[in-house]
């Protein structure tokens, strides 16, 4: 992104935080090698981010898959705050001649709403209606009435820094594995590595040095697989 360019969508992020209020978390995601952040952001303390901190899993996962090469935004999917609260967020992919170079994302936060939308379903419906197909009616005031039904998993996650984001990816692909991690065959690695490229975990500055150390393998064989991982990729494309 240009110095011009990220005056310009700083000053963005400055007024849509504004206008649109509190409950609206605007962010600025500036896309670099191994290094994508937040370049600014607006009521950042509805994720508890500021500037500097990394990308986000659903992020990565975006350019990963290349959604921006044939689609200029990405709307209302789910995230999961730190403390357990979810919210509705959408992002703007910023090009410059084709190539990715930012992400223009914006998080609404309802939990404001939710004591309102409880009120409001009381008045309308018999109590024995709500107890049956909501929460309680007297469930604690902060926990938001829902239809009783399974909720959608969040898709994305928000951590303050890169270490944090690494973790949760790695997590996220070796928690079903049944083994200690430094007894895994060659094909569990294979298997492993292919899926932390497909999350995007080798687009972060240090993630095959942190991967070494949870494989307790040589960063040699990090490479090697990563390097596999990517013609298994091509070939799928071909």
């Amino acid at each position: 992104m240009t110095e011009q360019m990220l005056r310009q969508y700083t000053v963005l992020v400055e007024y849509l935080g504004a206008t649109l209020g509190p409950d609206y978390e605007v962010v600025l995601h500036e896309i670099l090698p191994e290094t994508s952040r937040v370049a600014a952001i607006a009521n950042g303390t509805i994720s508890g981010r500021s500037v500097g901190a990394p990308i986000t899993n659903a992020a990565l996962r975006m350019i990963m898959q290349k959604q921006y090469e044939t689609s200029d935004y990405n709307l209302n999917y789910t995230g999961q705050l730190a403390n357990g609260k979810t919210i509705r967020s959408s992002t703007m992919f910023i090009k410059d001649g084709g190539k990715l170079v930012g992400l223009l994302c914006i998080n609404f936060d309802d939990s404001r709403f939710h004591e309102i939308s409880d009120a409001i379903l009381k008045l309308i419906h018999p109590d024995d209606f709500v107890h049956h197909h909501y929460f309680p009616v007297d469930a604690p005031a902060k926990q938001p009435m829902q239809p009783q039904h399974a909720a959608a998993v969040p898709a994305e996650h928000f951590q303050s820094d890169m270490n944090s984001l690494m973790e949760e990816l790695f997590e996220t692909v070796t928690k079903s594995v049944n083994v200690p991690l430094d007894r895994l065959t060659q094909a569990e690695r294979t298997r492993i590595i292919a899926q932390l490229h497909e999350q995007g975990m080798f687009e972060l500055r240090g993630a095959v040095q942190f991967t070494v150390k949870k494989l307790s393998c040589s960063q040699a064989s990090i490479y090697r697989y990563i390097k596999k991982a990517k013609a298994g990729e091509n070939a799928q494309n071909e």
